[in-house]
């Protein structure tokens, strides 16, 4: 029990020792002044000083700008070649080089012979194509497999 108590008596004066104040006077040779954080350069926060900076007043946001980190993307999406039963397509956003990252699946449907997937979904702002994939359980090894462009948060193709 005693060696509990002395171990957080150190654990405690360890956290004070750290929290003290380094204005206080004691420099350790750093140059600085007390008062100001020797860290961060004060050339870092121009505008704050009025060297050569630009005030927030003066900032100009676009028309429409929005924070918003995602958009509707419409889909429209058919198989040329599609076989006479059931497949399935998969959706994808985030793929490279072929390569699909099968986390970022954010559709999977059935798909069968002239059928026309159409939706609406919200993707995020950093993708700019698709990765997509139509399989058939008698034709394995032959999926399709397509990325597709995203164009006026719009996608339409025929596979």
């Amino acid at each position: 029990m005693k060696h509990i108590h002395l171990l957080l008596g150190i654990t405690a004066l360890t956290f004070l020792a750290a929290c003290s104040d380094s204005s206080s006077g004691s420099s350790s040779g750093g140059g600085a002044a007390p008062g100001t954080d020797s860290a961060v350069p004060a050339s870092t926060f121009p505008a704050a000083e009025g060297i050569n900076g630009i005030k927030t007043s003066e900032l100009s946001i676009p028309e429409g700008f929005t924070f918003s980190t995602e958009r509707e993307v419409s889909i429209t999406l058919s198989v040329a070649s599609s076989q006479s039963e059931r497949g399935f397509m998969s959706l994808y956003s985030e793929f490279k080089d072929g390569v699909v990252d099968h986390t970022s699946q954010f559709i999977i449907t059935p798909m069968n012979d002239e059928t026309e997937f159409q939706t609406s979904v919200m993707l995020p702002n950093h993708v700019d194509k698709i990765w997509v994939e139509v399989w058939y359980p008698s034709a394995v090894g032959h999926e399709i497999t397509q990325s597709v462009d995203i164009v006026d948060n719009t996608i339409n193709a025929i596979l």
